[in-house]
């Protein structure tokens, strides 16, 4: 590929980014407050509780009182996915708005306000954040990734293999200053990373990057561990590549290596979803390798260039597959977890970016069999023709890889659907008829059908078990035939069945049918109220 070729595909990748949505995704969701949203109070609460999906740490708490004035809150505490924020004790009568913004484990800020009143209603402050963050923020936390990327992967997998792969003499300085400079980016960009973290964390614009508030919160997410261990690995590989002594030199590029699975593992979607304990080395395991095979590219383009590196060349081609191997299976696993579902690889924003980045995956590995099968074999015979074609040929492999780069940080914006699949507050119901009662759980989902738990009561509360149970539930407001559902029985009592439709929020009413007997049904109504997704 031309040089031509490689500019093109990058600005293509740019113009990816550019046009992908750019959206306040949440990555970890409010389950549940205390005080419930909209709730009336007869007296102040000492503090407000917020439940989240995931372990949550958090960033700013302002409470709007009646008047409008905002006043930020001290000695918020988080402890797992459970924050804590302590109330002032003079709290006015009236509509108070408590405007938070936190950060989830993967990284990821997340916005949102509780309304409660105390005494009664009065009109509420408006404390909404904004729904789109700024451009040029988005647009900093995209190449701060490709450079970290390039950086990690190239730069430091580069200097690895140029320690232990015995490349043989080249031409003074040609790999050396493109190594550097890989190390360079990466270095550079973790820092612009770390900048758009905080102004994404905080909410602020571009404008607010010289406060150090902003390089305070994102060094208090997950992300300022990764640009620590991401600055280390780069700083440890700048300098084995001056250093003389082969074993000093091979130290130091080994323990480089461990920079890009450690710093991959200490933040993102996949480090972050359960189980940790698997997922965090499964990120090591496949960064590390990303880094083993991708960083061999630059040095043996170079080296083969200029005549040499065919005793480099026979040493990858017998590891390669190993490599290959290894990422592969670390991947699969990771979107396994990630998707949850394989209509969600192209229903989903997030699949939709993995399916892209598989397909070019598919072309790097067509382009690696080629030169695997095809061209090896006559470079290692000292073909000189083959030798062109195979520089070429890798080339085109750092372009595709530089793109593939480019969609993995696009995932930056596009929320894994196992991270939208969360439940939403449970609602709790209790019907009651002249013959039966029964109390009615439903749990809706974000991303699949709402759960509904079922325990029948007989006439005077004494838990029974029916030979059958049916739900039926529509809009309120009508407009639509009932969804009807048969429940089955669990092991402790209750009922359970699942309802399709139920995550669209509002009023619904909700029929249940007792068979109490083969001659004797009861029927009981009422209605619940859904949350908005």
């Amino acid at each position: 590929m031309s040089l031509r070729g490689l500019f093109l595909c990058l600005a293509l990748i740019i113009l990816a980014a550019l046009v992908a949505p750019r959206g306040a995704s949440a990555h970890a969701a409010l389950v549940s407050s205390e005080p419930a949203t909209g709730a009336v109070l007869d007296k102040a609460p000492p503090a407000a509780t917020l439940t989240f999906s995931e372990p949550v740490a958090p960033l700013v708490f302002r409470l709007l009182g009646p008047d409008g004035k905002p006043a930020d809150l001290a000695g918020v505490a988080a402890v797992g996915s459970r924050v804590t924020a302590p109330l002032p004790t003079d709290l006015a009568r009236g509509t108070h708005v408590l405007s938070w913004r936190v950060v989830s484990e993967d990284g990821h800020p997340v916005g949102g306000t509780l309304v409660f009143s105390v005494g009664a209603a009065s009109s509420a402050a408006n404390a909404a954040y904004a729904a789109d963050r700024d451009p040029v923020v988005a647009a900093g936390l995209w190449l701060a990734r490709l450079g970290l990327y390039a950086g990690l992967f190239l730069g430091i997998g580069g200097v690895f293999f140029r320690a232990f792969a015995m490349i043989g003499p080249l031409p003074p300085g040609g790999l050396r200053r493109g190594l550097v400079a890989l190390l360079g980016i990466g270095m550079a960009t973790a820092l612009v990373g770390l900048c758009a973290q905080g102004l994404d964390a905080l909410g602020l614009p571009a404008t607010g990057l010289a406060s150090a508030s902003v390089w305070q919160a994102g060094l208090s997410t997950s992300f300022g561990r990764t640009t620590i261990l991401a600055m280390l690995g780069c700083a440890l590989a700048l300098a084995a590549l001056f250093v003389s002594r082969r074993p000093v030199r091979r130290s130091l590029a080994a323990l480089a290596m461990l920079g890009p699975g450690l710093a991959l593992a200490a933040t993102g979607h996949a480090a972050a979803a359960d189980p940790q304990l698997l997922m965090r080395p499964l990120v090591f395991l496949h960064a590390s390798a990303i880094a083993a095979w991708a960083g061999a590219l630059l040095p043996l383009a170079v080296a083969l260039a200029a005549g040499g590196g065919r005793a480099a060349l026979a040493r990858f081609s017998v590891a390669a597959p190993a490599v290959f191997a290894l990422l592969f299976a670390s991947g699969a696993a990771i979107a396994v977890v990630q998707l949850g579902s394989v209509d969600a690889l192209w229903t989903t924003g997030y699949g939709r970016v993995l399916a892209a980045k598989l397909a070019a995956v598919a072309l790097v590995l067509a382009i690696a069999a080629h030169n695997r099968f095809a061209l090896t074999a006559p470079v290692l015979r000292g073909d000189g023709r083959a030798t062109r074609r195979l520089v070429g040929s890798i080339v085109a492999e750092i372009a595709l890889v530089l793109a593939i780069f480019g969609l993995a940080a696009l995932w930056r914006f596009t929320p894994p659907p196992r991270a939208l699949d969360v439940a939403l507050p449970a609602i709790e119901v209790h019907l009651h008829g002249e013959k039966a009662m029964a109390e009615v759980v439903v749990t809706p989902h974000r991303q699949r059908d709402a759960t509904v738990e079922v325990e029948p009561l007989d006439g005077d509360g004494v838990p029974f078990r029916p030979l059958e149970v049916t739900l039926a539930l529509a809009p309120a407001g009508g407009g639509m035939e009932p969804i009807r559902v048969a429940a089955t029985p669990g092991a402790d009592g209750r009922w359970q069945a699942t309802m399709p439709g139920l995550a669209a929020g509002g009023t619904w009413t909700i029929r249940l049918d007792l068979l109490v007997s083969d001659f004797e049904k009861a029927q009981l109504q009422g209605e619940i109220t859904l949350p908005a997704p």
